[in-house]
């Protein structure tokens, strides 16, 4: 597959220090988007297989690699992009552009994703610049999804945390339920529960009890429809904060969203770099 993933990225070591992004130090910044990155290329078209009998790697895995174009969205001036190794330097793109302020660059990337509709890319992602896809199937059960229930639906990963060493809690599924009056205010289109065989288990999709996933992956068609609603680069903050919504909002208004349920979590996970969300974990209860 052909397709088109823009990185949402920021740092701002001058911050409030309250996220990641916003403190002076760039290296957990440097280390989560080059994690980002490699895994990227790791589903990519570099892949071999060794031959014993002449020692010579030949092309492998064709029917699953894909063609990843990766554009790093910035402010031209609030990133990390020089700190990075330079043998990662040629695995994206930069683009800058001018939002009002940096936290609404996520709207900047929808804009700059909708300019490439021309290229008809197979699928058009968004993601966080924390984000790492370990499934080399990944984009494969988002294709399956879409054809089993047509692209007036869209299919979410579960976001994840992994421990850094042995813990009581190894894989930390950090976007639980909302409060009930949170989630009532975002109005989700509820869609039926879906159970399908795998694996000799009956897996279960079904409308989130929290739509954010801090990334998206889109076909042709959805990408288009979207940008033709009048909700489209609106500008809504209203869920959580500007990054959260660029990454949630316009997707409750077009489509009716699915994840795995969190008894199949990882059908379909991605990982949030680093541990920050484990300080909200109450050991004793897990």
């Amino acid at each position: 597959m052909r397709i088109l993933l823009a990185i949402v990225h920021y740092w701002d070591p001058e911050g409030d220090g309250q996220h990641q992004s916003l403190r002076p130090n760039p290296a957990p910044r440097v280390a989560a988007l080059q994690e980002q990155l490699l895994a990227l290329c790791r589903l990519g078209l570099r892949r071999s297989y060794l031959h014993m009998g002449d020692r010579r790697a030949y092309p492998a895995d064709e029917a699953l690699r894909h063609q990843i174009d990766v554009r790093i969205i910035t402010d031209g001036q609030h990133h990390v992009l020089a700190h990075l190794d330079p043998c990662f330097r040629p695995l994206f793109e930069e683009v800058v552009t001018t939002p009002a302020n940096g936290r609404l660059l996520g709207f900047e990337a929808q804009r700059h994703l909708a300019t490439e509709l021309n290229a008809e890319y197979d699928f058009y992602a968004y993601f966080e610049d924390d984000l790492v896809i370990h499934d080399p199937l990944f984009f494969h059960k988002l294709s399956w999804f879409q054809q089993l229930l047509g692209e007036d639906s869209l299919l979410l990963p579960q976001r994840l945390e992994l421990a850094q060493g042995p813990s009581r809690v190894d894989r930390f599924y950090i976007d639980g339920p909302l409060a009930d009056a949170d989630l009532a205010r975002l109005n989700l289109k509820k869609g039926p529960v879906l159970v399908v065989p795998c694996f000799g288990e009956q897996m279960v999709f079904e409308t989130p009890h929290n739509p954010h996933a801090g990334c998206f992956v889109l076909s042709h068609r959805q990408l288009k429809e979207w940008s033709e609603r009048p909700w489209w680069l609106d500008g809504d903050c209203s869920f959580i904060s500007p990054l959260e919504s660029a990454a949630t909002l316009g997707l409750i208004k077009t489509f009716r969203l699915y994840k795995p349920s969190f008894a199949h979590a990882s059908w379909l996970e991605v990982q949030h770099w680093g541990t920050s969300f484990h300080c909200l974990l109450d050991l004793e209860s897990a």
